[in-house]
């Protein structure tokens, strides 16, 4: 854990004894805090993060609690993050926010770089999916990867025609045919005079495609060029850029993608400040909302400024999500929209705006998550993209959980998703014996249905029984379990139970100095049993209204106290060689 800010979260998991035995059991290893702040103030990375003794190669950020409300929904969060090179955060991460294990990790894998990191579904089953490779200014060279629930790695595909590694990081949507929704950036010559630019002239052209994931046939493929002028843009054109291939003009910016059940596509681009509906069958243009050509009358409130990620909400297309980043005329901070959207009479009306307690400015990328689109009350996820913050609200945009994972512009994550998720991994679970403290530690990355670890010992690592000393509901992402007054052979092995005393998976076994391969089928005996996943919790998770107890080095119950964000607002989108950051 790091800092004396760190709070140890054993929200409604209980500290049991066992009246058999009558051991101390467990305390929790994931760290949060709740002391805005101290956050990060002892940390020169500015991205505070978590350790754990079964697990070294882990180091998730700790999570930074400002509000922690009622009401949340169910399903994980997902994180696809990236800092700086000194922030060691670059991988994407799943995390638990329920009333009970707020903050804790799930699942964190190797992959660089990643963007829109969220679940899918392909060939009828849940899948993970996001983009790896290069980020640069604003766009990216990568790939596209799709993982199982054991978190294998079942496709990995390129964009069509353009080479290997030429996938932007903006959009990768699965469609309902199994097809995938990618972009790619790429410099062609143009005539730059309309916009005040030079004859020979390099654009940045905006392909977005959808093609087969496997045998990466083009199923269709459009190009903003061809149906949209390039003085309806918004971006400056500097004297030093759109003179070459390699510093080309970013006059457009595509940053999401979505087919609908009709076959036609909603386009957002960012300095256009406008959302496209693009025709299915031959690209055209059915309409603009907003930007310098719109077909429709916007409400003031709706107005909106490098927006990012425009969703359709229902099926029926009276419903959009967007994320508008501004800043506007008349606002100053960055916002998710839902919109009254009515296609007949071409009007556009806000229903409801949604912002964090900081009313951060996020200069680029984010995201308006609609947690549950088929209930008209669902909650909504909002991320704010270039900086490390999102907030769940409810859907009159009342603020029920706010949470920052970095210090500003150190890390940051793409889009912002809470989804339902399995995950069933294929490695064993991870354990630590420390027998001069006479405590053992559990973990199992990627696994969302262990509810307890058993502990059990035996006189040699291939023995064929194993005797259970003690049982310990799992608290986070690693639960610590004391075993001071447990008789003890030499070795000991954790098993991971579910909810309803399925047994999971072995740990191997370890006599306090190395880890040792051991059998799985074994007989058990002792008196530990799993505990009632009804146990009543000794304490409780913090509440926006109480503080937490933080850990120190004296084991001091400090109290922490609550911060509400500050946020500088930078009123001016951030421009660099021509290129509107991501």
């Amino acid at each position: 854990m790091r800092g004396a800010h760190s709070v140890i979260t054993q929200a409604s998991l209980a500290l049991l004894q066992l009246s058999s035995l009558l051991l101390p059991l467990v305390t929790a290893q994931d760290s949060v805090s709740y002391d805005f702040d101290s956050y990060g103030a002892e940390d020169p990375s500015g991205t505070p993060y978590q350790t754990y003794r079964s697990n070294v190669d882990v180091k998730p950020p700790q999570m930074q609690i400002n509000r922690n409300g009622t009401a949340l929904m169910s399903g994980h969060v997902f994180l696809g993050i990236n800092g700086l090179p000194t922030s060691g955060q670059n991988w994407p991460a799943i995390y638990e926010f329920s009333e009970d294990r707020m903050g804790s990790l799930v699942w964190t894998g190797n992959y660089s770089e990643p963007f829109d990191f969220k679940t899918q579904t392909y060939k009828g089953e849940p899948v993970l999916t996001l983009w790896s490779g290069e980020l640069l200014n604003g766009y990216g060279r990568g790939s596209y990867h799709i993982l199982n629930q054991s978190y294998d790695e079942i496709a990995h595909f390129q964009v069509s025609k353009f080479g290997d590694e030429m996938g932007d990081i903006h959009e990768f949507l699965i469609t309902a045919d199994d097809t995938a929704i990618v972009l790619i950036y790429h410099g062609i010559p143009w005539d730059l005079t309309a916009s005040g630019g030079v004859e020979s002239g390099w654009l940045f052209e905006n392909t977005f495609q959808e093609i087969n994931i496997e045998t990466g046939e083009l199923v269709f493929e459009w190009n903003a060029s061809t149906h949209v002028g390039i003085n309806e843009s918004y971006n400056s054109l500097p004297s030093d850029v759109g003179q070459s291939e390699e510093a080309p003009w970013d006059y457009f910016h595509i940053n999401s993608v979505e087919k609908d059940k009709n076959g036609d596509y909603l386009v957002s681009a960012r300095v256009m400040d406008c959302i496209y509906k693009i025709s299915g069958q031959d690209g055209s243009i059915i309409w603009r909302l907003q930007g310098r050509q719109s077909d429709f009358d916007v409400d003031p409130a709706v107005t909106f400024a490098f927006q990012h990620d425009a969703r359709w909400v229902d099926e029926d297309q009276t419903r959009m999500t967007l994320f508008d980043n501004g800043p506007t005329e008349n606002i100053g901070y960055s916002r998710g929209l839902l919109l009254d959207v009515n296609q007949d009479e071409k009007t556009v009306k806000l229903i409801t705006e949604f912002t964090n307690l900081g009313k951060t400015f996020g200069t680029f990328e984010g995201s308006l998550q609609a947690i549950d689109p088929s209930n008209e009350t669902t909650n909504f996820m909002l991320g704010f993209g270039s900086q490390p913050y999102f907030a769940e609200l409810d859907h009159d945009g009342n603020v029920l959980l706010d949470v920052q994972f970095g210090k500003s512009n150190v890390v940051n994550a793409y889009r912002a998703y809470r989804q339902q998720w399995e995950g069933k991994p294929s490695t064993k679970p991870d354990m630590h014996w420390d027998q001069d403290g006479n405590t053992a530690f559990f973990s199992w990355n990627g696994a969302t249905e262990v509810e307890s670890w058993v502990v059990c010992t035996a006189n040699a690592s291939d023995s064929r029984t194993w005797t259970n000393v003690t049982v310990a509901r799992r608290t986070g992402f690693e639960t610590t379990v004391n075993l001071k007054d447990a008789q003890l052979e030499s070795f000991v092995r954790g098993k991971a139970v579910s909810g309803d005393g399925t047994a999971l998976g072995w740990t191997m076994a370890s006599d306090g100095n190395e880890l040792y391969d051991a059998p799985d089928d074994v007989e058990e005996t002792g008196s530990a049993s799993t505990p009632s996943p009804t146990a009543t919790p000794t304490s409780s998770t913090p509440s926006a209204t109480e503080a937490a107890p933080s850990s120190s080095s004296s084991g001091a119950a400090a109290r922490a106290t609550h911060g509400v964000m500050e946020q500088v607002y930078v009123a001016a989108v951030v421009v660099v060689g021509g290129l509107a950051l991501a």
